[in-house]
């Protein structure tokens, strides 16, 4: 969600008032999108976190972190 169509997916979501969690393998790529939106919607709330799909250590990571937020799933 750094670039593209996730980008703007995340900021759609953002301006119609999501939670998001952007998970990234480019951890400030992430951040540098997040900023971009918080500019244009200052009350976005947005987690960036870090995901590799090619490494099975980042994703069990990954979710550890997650579950730990308590935040519903509701879009993947």
């Amino acid at each position: 969600a750094t670039s593209g169509i996730g980008a703007e997916t995340a900021r759609v979501l953002a301006k119609r008032g999501a939670r998001l969690v952007l998970p990234a393998r480019d951890v400030k790529a992430a951040e540098e999108t997040k900023s971009r939106i918080v500019e244009e919607f200052p009350g976005a709330e947005i987690i960036v976190m870090a995901l590799d799909l090619s490494s099975m250590a980042s994703v069990r990571s990954f979710v550890s972190e997650f579950e730990r937020l308590g935040l519903p799933v509701n879009i993947l």
